[in-house]
């Protein structure tokens, strides 16, 4: 059985390598994500979404993938890396983007982005 970093990793992976069959594999059907900055990009409300954006995010265009994380159970809280995270919602003179990631069964069920690492960590119940 994976742990929830290691089903993100994998997710992060296939997007960027353009598996989509083993990427939609790991994303429950009503799987959700919320971006950083609500208007400027449209929440995804289900798995396929979920899929589509993740494979836009990490594939050639921004590459994102996860940088620094920290594992709580079924939740992991990620500092993105990546090019031309400010159109995704990043904030600062360096932009920073953070994600809140939610594993359940297995499969990605929620996932969150926050511009900022406090906000994130705020999400999930820690202290800065």
């Amino acid at each position: 059985m994976s742990t929830t970093l290691e089903v993100v990793q994998q997710a992060y992976r296939f997007a960027k390598d353009g598996d989509r069959r083993r990427l939609r594999e790991l994303i429950a059907d009503d799987a959700t994500w919320q971006p950083a900055r609500e208007g400027t990009w449209n929440p995804c409300r289900d798995g396929d979404m979920v899929m589509k954006t993740l494979l836009w995010r990490a594939g050639g265009a921004n590459r994102l993938r996860p940088g620094e994380t920290i594992e709580l159970g079924d939740r992991v809280v990620i500092q993105l890396k990546g090019r031309r995270l400010e159109r995704l919602g990043a904030k600062g003179l360096i932009p920073k983007l953070f994600q809140v990631v939610e594993v359940r069964e297995g499969k990605i069920a929620r996932m969150q982005d926050y511009p900022q690492r406090e906000a994130a960590n705020a999400a999930v119940g820690l202290k800065t």
